[in-house]
């Protein structure tokens, strides 16, 4: 038991960085959110299915590739992420109250309003909402924090249903 404890502790500290790291635009967030992943599995509380954990690797090994491919100029840039992450993390809260496809879709959603509500700023005029540069920045930007987010609410999940279920 006090070794569940301890892999929840590690895997709620990985899930906090994670977040922490999307709202820096890092390209690791979302290894480190499924790292995270990795620590409830050895909790050995739940059995959970390992299509969960194949699901999310391969989700973030494709977005840190994706981000590795981008120009260093975008994949730096901090432009708007704070409305992106903030949106997409609230979305997924709200999200996962419902199930985890409302989660995905959460996200999902929290993240696109996130990116118009930046674009309706003073700042963000440059990214010329509707357009496709915003659209691509929105991608750019918006796939890794869904991912990220995606991650840490099925963490959270996992967290809560673990400790709730006796």
């Amino acid at each position: 038991m006090a070794y569940s404890i301890i892999m929840a502790v590690v895997a709620g500290i990985l899930l906090t960085l994670s977040v922490i790291l999307s709202f820096l635009s890092n390209r690791f967030s979302s290894l480190v959110a499924f790292c995270a992943l990795c620590a409830t599995g050895l909790t050995f509380m739940l059995d959970i299915s390992m299509w969960t954990y194949i699901f999310w690797g391969i989700a973030a090994i494709i977005v840190t590739t994706l981000n590795f491919m981008l120009p260093p100029h975008i994949s730096s840039s901090r432009l708007g992420l704070g409305y992106i992450a903030t949106a997409a993390l609230a979305g997924t809260l709200v999200g996962l109250v419902v199930s985890h496809a409302g989660m995905v879709l959460g996200a999902v959603v929290g993240a696109i309003l996130g990116g118009v509500a930046y674009s309706k700023t003073p700042q963000g005029k440059l990214l010329e909402f509707p357009s496709s540069k915003f659209l691509n920045y929105l991608c750019a930007k918006g796939l890794p924090v869904i991912i990220t987010m995606c991650i840490s609410g099925t963490v959270i999940s996992i967290l809560v249903l673990a400790f709730t279920v006796k």
